[in-house]
Order: C-alpha cells, then sequence, then structure tokens
C-alpha cells in the first residue's frame, strides 16, 4: 500500500496541535480544583510522556512499520480485526465529543445565531477534505498552525503583563486538602483531557519516514511535554491574572484569559482571535482522528475506491447524532467527566493498550526462543 510520509518535525507539530485543541473543554478542571490547578497538570505531563512510551513497543516488539501488520502480529488477524473494530468506534466517538466542544465554542463566541446543523456540515465537509488529501498534508497545515499559535501566544502573553499585574497570592492556599486530592485529576490528565487521548498519534506514527522513525519516538515525548509546559503556562496564568470567582467559569481557559487585554479603544476582545486559533488546531486534532478511523476500518477490511463515499456516510451517521443526542452540552460534558473518562476512555488509552503491550512482550520472547531453536538445530 502506498503511503506519503511525514517528517518528525511534522509529528511534533500535530502532536502539539492535537493536544492544544483540548483547551476547549480544560476549564471544568478549574471549576474543581481552582489554584491548585496547575498541579495536576504538571504531574500528568511525565505520566502522559511514559504512556506514549509504553504505547511505542506496539511498534518496537514487533519491527514491522505499519500498525496493522504489527498488530496482526502481536494478536493475530481474526482478534486483531476485533480491535480494529471496536477502536474503529472509539476514534469515532474522540471525533464527535470534539466536533461538539468546536460547535458550543463557535456559537458562543462567533456566530451565536447559526443553526448547529450548518456548523456541523461545515466543519465535517472540512474534515473530510483534510483526510481524503491524507497525513502529509494535514500535517504541513499543522506546521502552518503551529507557527501562528508559537508566535501568537508569544505576543498576547507579552501584553498580558504589560496591562496587568499579577497576583501571585492567588496561587495560595497550596495543596489546601493535602496531596491525595491531586491523585485522580492527574491519572485523568495524563490519559484524557488534555494530555491524553494519545492512541490514535500511535496509529499515525506509522507515516513517520522510516529512517526517521527511532529518533520520532524521542519527538513524540519532546511534543507531549512541550504543549504540557504552554498548557501549564497558561494555568498558571489563569489564577495570577483573574480574580478567583472567575475560576468557576468553565470552558476554553485561554479565551477567558485573553480577554483581560484591554487597552481602551486601541486593543480588545483578543479572546476571539485565540478563538479562532483554537479551531484550526481543533481541525488538525479532526483530520487526525478521522485518518485513524480510516485505518481502522482498513485493518477489518481494506477501502481502496470510495474514500469520500465512506467519510461522507460517516459524517452524516455523525451529524444525525450529534443533532439528535448532543443537544444538551451541560449534560454532555458532565456525562463525559463522570462517566466516559473514568471508565470508557481509561479503558481504551490505558488497561487495552497495557494489555497489547504485554502480550507483545511475549510474542517477542516465544519468536526469539523459536529462532535460537532453528539456530541449535542447524
Amino acid at each position: 500500500m502506498e503511503k506519503t510520509y511525514i517528517s518528525r518535525r511534522q509529528l511534533f507539530t500535530l502532536i502539539y496541535a492535537y493536544i492544544l485543541s483540548n483547551e476547549l473543554t480544560r476549564g471544568i478542571y478549574l471549576y474543581h480544583y481552582r489554584q491548585s490547578t496547575w498541579i495536576p497538570v504538571l504531574l500528568a505531563i511525565p505520566l502522559s510522556c511514559f504512556l506514549f512510551f509504553v504505547y511505542s513497543f506496539i511498534y518496537k516488539n514487533t519491527d514491522y512499520p505499519d500498525f496493522k501488520t504489527a498488530m496482526e502480529r502481536i494478536l493475530g488477524k481474526f482478534f486483531s480485526k476485533i480491535l480494529f473494530f471496536i477502536y474503529f468506534f472509539y476514534f469515532l466517538l474522540l471525533f464527535a465529543l470534539k466536533l461538539r466542544d468546536l460547535v458550543e465554542l463557535v456559537s458562543i463566541y462567533t456566530m451565536q445565531h447559526s443553526p448547529f446543523w450548518m456548523l456541523y456540515a461545515f466543519y465535517l465537509l472540512v474534515a473530510i477534505y483534510c483526510a481524503v488529501k491524507g497525513i502529509e498534508v494535514i500535517a504541513r497545515y499543522s506546521g502552518l498552525v503551529f507557527a501562528i499559535t508559537f508566535f501568537s501566544f508569544v505576543l498576547f502573553f507579552v501584553l498580558l503583563a504589560i496591562v496587568n499585574e499579577p497576583e501571585f497570592q492567588n496561587l495560595l492556599p497550596f495543596m489546601p486538602h493535602g496531596f491525595l486530592e491531586f491523585v485522580n485529576p492527574t491519572l485523568r490528565m495524563a490519559y484524557s483531557v488534555p494530555l491524553g487521548e494519545l492512541f490514535p498519534i500511535l496509529v499515525i506514527f506509522q507515516y513517520v519516514r522510516p529512517e526517521q522513525k527511532k529518533q520520532a519516538f524521542k519527538t513524540s515525548y519532546f511534543g507531549i511535554a512541550a504543549i504540557g509546559v504552554t498548557l501549564l503556562i497558561i494555568s498558571i496564568a489563569n489564577i495570577v491574572y483573574l480574580e478567583a470567582e472567575a475560576l468557576i467559569l468553565g470552558y476554553a481557559p485561554i479565551v477567558r484569559l485573553w480577554r483581560r487585554i484591554d487597552i481602551e479603544d486601541f486593543i480588545q476582545r483578543l479572546d476571539l482571535v485565540m478563538v479562532n486559533i483554537l479551531l484550526l488546531n481543533v481541525m488538525v486534532k479532526s483530520g487526525v482522528l478521522f485518518v485513524a478511523v480510516k485505518a481502522m476500518a482498513d485493518g477489518i477490511k481494506e477501502i481502496k475506491k470510495g474514500q469520500i463515499i465512506f467519510y461522507g456516510l460517516l459524517s452524516i451517521g455523525l451529524m444525525a447524532l450529534l443533532l439528535f443526542l448532543a443537544r444538551d452540552y451541560p449534560k454532555i460534558l458532565n456525562i463525559r467527566f463522570r462517566i466516559l473518562i473514568p471508565y470508557l476512555i481509561s479503558a481504551f488509552e490505558v488497561f487495552i493498550p497495557i494489555l497489547v503491550v504485554i502480550i507483545s512482550f511475549f510474542r517477542k520472547k516465544q519468536a526469539a526462543g523459536a529462532e535460537k531453536q532453528v539456530e541449535y538445530n542447524i
């Protein structure tokens, strides 16, 4: 099967944009942990890197460059098809949740009176276009998005520091109820929002140039750490530049932060600029998830023709489900953080991958034993 490869740098920008898109729903942690929100973010960074390090053994223990062959090597063709089937729907779920987050952001800040079906249709068309063009096009787009995001962050943080005086006492009290209360949010942040949901990135990893694959694992860890530090800075800035009462207002923390940049009638409403930057990053994650969905479908039965029809039918089904089942956004957030993250997403991001990795070590040991036996017989 012909593939278009991406470079290590492009993988870095993909990971950065992919994780930054989770900023849309990260405000719920501020609601619960207020001035201590930065602590689980800091602790989640090495945990997220370690989790992706565990994922990497799916490739390392099989020496196969593509995800499908590696999984078939570990689980066999029958059980690998079952895994592809369940992850097909899991990746669709992640895509649907992200699309709902995006539409909520747009409806609140920029297009308040637009019907949801029109917003869903527009962003689904963009996601289909990205997925059909392939991962290399998405990666080139993510490079442009990274440049825009990085320079915007630098400029906005400078303006924020000039216009506002930080209140570092807002960081106190430090751990008012002890360390144990941060164990749960740290784990959730590492495998889900904001630094998790990285298993689709492992699927995309097969498109890294073969000669760069070994070093690309290090690039992945660096990408996770870089965006983790960015989210940590945003978290601390929210605390020191906003009043305590403002922290209970959920949703995207960085959007709320840029509203503090207000210079008379000269510079105002930079939060709307940040909304559009977040939308650019969300489209990267949407494209990655659609490509991962296609990879899972190919694992079951390869789709050689009719990609547009495949994505189109998926989009129609997703739009119908979102329009009928996801109208109440606060309820969706509640279900997501009380049920989906602790039970469903933890299974697909932690327990199943670790089980696959454990099996891969047994397979590798068996293969090494068989090879030694052959050498002995010779």
